[in-house]
């Protein structure tokens, strides 16, 4: 007897692909999919297109035995699948000698990233290869939690939430081994470091810090309890159900060796991350119109951390430099701040600081897996989901604007191609209704 991860199942949930429905409406398409989740089917075809729906809890279906039922195998003959997407997209590019693409889309906590990495660690693990693909394979497949760590955070909506949109190239020679890749980082969530909403985290990586730290890093960079730090007080609870922040700390490290990045650069970039978490408690008060470090105390460690003495720190806090000209003289003037605007160059260094950090890990992320040898590569597009909070910033406008582009994009290649298609074949004429999004980008 073949083994099917379904084969417990025997009752018929809805149908594999939507396209197969007697009547396709909204309501169809909504109830398919709400008795397939119901019975534990989250994917579901729409054609070429695949739906899938988070679970919100661990599934039985992704282990080796489901990878050798999809490896090679033809496209309906196993039910809807992360891994018949992935297998297909991988056998296209062996027969066709053609590069591939994939756009995760979705809102905010649907599982996009999840589901880039099963795509990722399905095509590694089928690929075949020595010891140097290992190694690429590796730097691929440890390079996703390296970045949740910087990346990620809990939102209301999700407890490991992209707060960055990347593309991943998956790079392969003309035998279909990984030979490399690269990743491209975009609209990362800087204001997370200073602010976010209620119920939320800051991003993983200082709670990580802070809870899994040894004795000796405690010491060196100064950490204290969790309540300490101004930038983690405003979410409130620092607990995630089932999260184990020290647990996860020690995978963060082992990502970064994988990543060929030194003991001293981790702790240098460590020491970086409690700076940032230190410049979050430097207050100010006014005096004489002008603002002023509030307890200079507060001032030594985080300059300590920074490499810096606290007189010039507090200087770049409380004051600003301009540099005025006038023909060929130029002079340059030190304008006191308040104390409004001395919050906001602290707030402004510390996001500074926390994404040169983050940029700085995408660099030697792609160092690690640079190549010379690329014939075809798989691109796997996994962006924030489209969101709405009670309180929005630029970040939200850009986040929904880029949604909105990849809807538009949707609409193209499937409804306007295969309307083309089948009037180009004198299939039918009729034009289907579409519920364009064009106005709201272009206005």
């Amino acid at each position: 007897m073949v083994y099917h991860w379904q084969s417990q199942n025997v009752k018929v949930s809805g149908v594999d692909d939507m396209v197969l429905l007697p009547k396709v409406s909204e309501e169809a398409i909504v109830e398919n999919l709400r008795k397939r989740y119901m019975d534990d089917y989250i994917f579901t075809c729409i054609g070429p297109v695949l739906v899938s729906i988070n679970p919100f809890k661990q599934m039985p279906y992704f282990g080796e035995k489901e990878i050798e039922i999809y490896q090679g195998a033809a496209p309906y003959e196993n039910p809807p699948h992360i891994y018949g997407l992935a297998d297909e997209m991988y056998r296209n590019m062996l027969i066709d000698n053609e590069s591939q693409c994939v756009i995760i889309s979705g809102e905010s906590g649907a599982g996009k990233t999840v589901a880039a990495k099963y795509i990722m660690s399905y095509v590694a693990r089928v690929s075949s290869g020595g010891e140097r693909v290992q190694r690429v394979k590796d730097v691929i497949l440890e390079s996703n939690p390296l970045l949740e760590a910087f990346g990620n955070a809990k939102t209301v909506r999700n407890n490991n939430s992209s707060r960055f949109g990347k593309y991943v190239e998956m790079r392969f020679d003309a035998g279909g081994q990984p030979s490399g890749g690269k990743l491209s980082n975009f609209l990362l969530e800087k204001s997370r470091v200073t602010c976010h909403n209620s119920g939320e985290r800051n991003f993983h990586i200082f709670y990580q810090l802070a809870t899994g730290a040894n004795s000796q890093m405690k010491s060196e960079f100064g950490l204290m309890e969790l309540d300490y730090y101004n930038y983690l007080k405003y979410g409130g609870n620092h607990k995630v159900d089932g999260t184990n922040d020290a647990r996860d700390f020690q995978d963060t490290l082992k990502a970064l060796r994988v990543m060929a990045i030194k003991d001293t650069e981790t702790t240098d970039i460590l020491r970086l991350v409690a700076g940032v978490l230190h410049i979050g408690n430097i207050h100010f008060i006014e005096k004489g119109n002008y603002s002023q470090v509030a307890d200079k105390d507060y001032l030594d460690f985080p300059a300590f951390l920074l490499g810096i003495s606290p007189e010039q720190l507090s200087h770049k806090l409380t004051s600003r430099e301009f540099e005025s000209k006038w023909g060929s003289q130029s002079e340059s003037v030190d304008v006191t701040l308040n104390v409004e605007q001395s919050l906001f160059a602290r707030d402004a260094l510390a996001k500074d600081i926390y994404a040169r950090i983050f940029d700085f890990l995408v660099k030697r992320i792609n160092a690690a897996m640079e190549t010379t040898q690329e014939e075809f590569e798989i691109g796997i597009l996994d962006i924030y989901g489209f969101e709405i909070f009670n309180k929005n910033g630029f970040e939200q406008f850009c986040i929904n604007f880029v949604n909105e582009k990849l809807q538009q994009i949707f609409i193209e290649l499937t409804l306007k191609a295969e309307q083309h298609h089948s009037q180009k074949h004198l299939l039918f004429q009729a034009t289907m209704r579409q519920n364009s999004n064009i106005n709201q980008l272009t206005h």
